[in-house]
Order: structure tokens, then sequence, then C-alpha cells
């Protein structure tokens, strides 16, 4: 063990950060009385990994496992349940605000992002309510079906009215070519009656009269019919693209996709909100306010000073006539401020960084880590510099 002096000394935060909103705005919460507040840490990672909905893209072990005709529950990885409407649980902007409201340091004006919350929300509710429950998607599958070998499906039912549609086209051109039905070129009707008279003088009368219709249409049954069915065969064509994309849309797979658009959106605007609030990311005091109560701040701007002060960095240089390294313990023993019948305080560390001076001056810049935690208190300020006459350091190799 060997014992060396303090040539310039002074205790550093081991963390220390600037907290600055990631957004622009004007500040609408702040306490005046921030500054040297001991404040406690809140983890806002893990918070907005708590936010529901869950944005999660499912798995192909999803599209294939899940039934929503017989499962019991919705599709996707979040259960249903717990709200009116069977809607799954979200956070809006009153179950965020009392979230962090014990922990929030700063907050910025943002009524505009908590209603678009609130929208979205609600647009949410509706679109689950009509498309992604189970009753919905359970609906989908009844009307469309999800197999072209459905007899009910949509396109199934496309198809059948297609070969009826053929069916009836050759039908009717049979019976043309059977009648040899070439132009007709004007249409005519005939209308024949008999009248007998009996008595004295008894005869039969025939009456026969034919009606010609100048001037209408020319008709060609035998094309005509052709017509017709190829004009139904190329509206058919373009129902079954529709159909086709309509079932594909309302597959198990993308009504899945669909359920983590919409909850992707609700999570842009959850976390966009919660940036409007200013939380401690470590135990700590407040050392420094730059921004106040109305003042207007720009992304990324410092607002608030956060410094640990419950382990700390001995920083500086320091005489001593050994060899030091790194992990030796070191003990600190200091008279505060120099003042006189004090008792001294001491504080134990762990050399973590070293460099040695010319051989001549027997200097050290050297870095110490303390645990800075008593049962009183804190042990040393920060930012404290030690006195050369009043500190004595007890170097031990470990």
């Amino acid at each position: 063990m060997v014992t060396a002096k303090a040539i310039s000394l002074s205790v550093r935060p081991v963390q220390s950060a600037d907290l600055c909103y990631p957004l622009s705005g004007i500040i609408e919460y702040q306490p005046e009385d921030l500054l040297g507040r001991s404040v406690g840490a809140y983890d806002l990672t893990a918070y907005r990994d708590k936010l529901e909905p869950k944005p999660e893209l499912p798995s192909p072990a999803d599209w294939l496992n899940i039934n929503p005709i017989t499962s019991g529950t919705a599709i996707g990885s979040t259960p249903i349940g717990g709200m009116a409407g069977d809607v799954p649980p979200v956070d809006g902007p009153f179950s965020i605000q009392s979230e962090l409201d014990d922990f929030v340091l700063s907050r910025l004006r943002a009524d505009d992002i908590a209603a678009h919350l609130t929208q979205a929300i609600a647009w949410y509710g509706l679109k689950h309510s009509a498309d992604q429950a189970d009753a919905a998607i359970e609906k989908r599958i009844e009307l469309l079906g999800e197999s072209t070998m459905d007899p009910n499906s949509l396109l199934a039912m496309l198809n059948t009215l297609s070969r009826q549609l053929r069916t009836r086209y050759q039908t009717l051109r049979d019976e043309y070519l059977k009648d040899n039905i070439g132009v007709v070129a004007a249409q005519t009707s005939e209308a024949s009656s008999n009248a007998r008279t009996t008595g004295v003088q008894s005869f039969n009368t025939d009456t026969t009269t034919t009606t010609t219709y100048n001037g209408r249409e020319y008709e060609i049954p035998l094309h005509d019919n052709k017509v017709r069915w190829l004009r139904s065969e190329i509206s058919l064509r373009q129902e079954r693209l529709a159909a086709f994309r309509l079932v594909k849309l309302n597959s198990k797979e993308n009504v899945l996709r669909e359920k983590a658009m919409t909850t992707a959106e609700i999570r842009k605007i959850q976390l966009a909100y919660v940036d409007t609030f200013l939380v401690a990311p470590f135990d700590g005091v407040i050392t420094a306010v730059f921004r106040h109560l109305g003042d207007f701040v720009t992304a990324g701007q410092p607002v608030l000073r956060v410094e640990n002060d419950k382990s700390v960095y001995l920083i500086g240089t320091i005489k001593c006539r050994a060899l030091i390294r790194i992990g030796d313990k070191a003990t600190v023993s200091t008279t505060l401020f120099g003042a006189v019948g004090a008792p001294p305080v001491e504080i134990e560390g762990a050399v973590c960084a070293v460099r040695g001076h010319e051989p001549v001056d027997e200097q050290w810049n050297v870095m110490i880590r303390c645990d800075n935690q008593a049962g009183t208190g804190r042990i040393l300020p920060l930012n404290y510099n030690f006195d050369f006459n009043n500190t004595e350091i007890e170097i031990e190799p470990v």
C-alpha cells in the first residue's frame, strides 16, 4: 500500500445527460423548483414496448395455424376482449399521461397529437368491428370462400355462370341452324281466322292478315346470339379478376397484415405523444435548467441536465511514488471544504483508467470509480475539487 496526494482531483458523475425533446414545440408544463431536485429513473423504452395494441407482423405459422371460424380467438398475436364491442385494448392520451405523470419533468403542448391519437383509436375500433372482428372474418369467408373448389365461393359461382351462358349460346345456335335462319330483313306477322255460317245458305269464310314491319333494324339471330355470349364472357373475365383480388384481400394472411398496418399507424401517433414528455433516464439530480415554462424549443435543444450522483468518477492528477495499475483499490480521505475540526470523509473506489507522466515528477492521470452512497446520503458533492493539503489517497494493489 502506498500513499498519494491529490494534485488536481475532482468529482464527476458517472452518468450525465442533457434531456432534449425529439420534436419542436412550446413547453406547457415544467415545475419551477427543478434545479437541485433528486429524480427517479423511468424506463421509457420498456413502456413503449408495453403500449397496446402491438403492431406485430404475423409469422407464416400464424397464417397456417389460426382458424378464425373454429379457434374462438381473433386473428393476430393480441387476444381479443376487455372492451366494449370486442375491440382489443388501446392506450390513448389519457392512459399515457396517467402513466407518466409521476415521473414527468417537462411536457410540450400536444393537444393536436392527442386529438389525432383519439381519432385514430376511434377509427381503429370501427375498422375492427366492421372488418377484423371474429364475426366479420367469418362472414367474409362465408360469402367469399377460401377455395375455388368450394361451390359457394365467388370464383366458383362465376365459373358456373360462365358455363350456363355458354350452354345457352350453344342451344340457341343449334336451333337457329336447324331453322336455317339468316338475316331477318323485314319482320312480318300473320293472323288467320275461320268463320262458318249455317242455315239455308251455309258457307265458310277464311281470312288471313299479313303485317310487315318496315323500317325495323335488321337482325341476324345466329350472330347476335354469339355477340351476346362474347360480351358476357368479357364482362365475366373482368368480374373474375375483381373477385380474385377481393378474395385475396380478404384472405386470412392479408387480414393479419391489415391488422398490423392499422395498429402500426396508432403506434406511430402514440410514440409521437410519448415524445412530448421528458423523464429522467436514470436516478440523479437536476443540475441545470436551460429552458423554462412557455419557451419554444427545437428538436434536440437541451432543456434539463440530469447527473447521476450515486456513482462518481474521481478524475485528475495525483502524485504517487509507486506503480499504479488498473483495478487497484483506492481509498480517499479528505476534509470537505477544509473545514477546521470537521471529521474526515472517506470514500473507496477502484482505479479504472491510469496514465503516467515523466518519472521525475511522479504524477499520474487517473480515473477512480467510487460508490457515492452512505447511510446518511451522498458522500461527495458533484464537481467537488479536492484540496492538496487535506486529502490523502491510499493505493492498494489487488
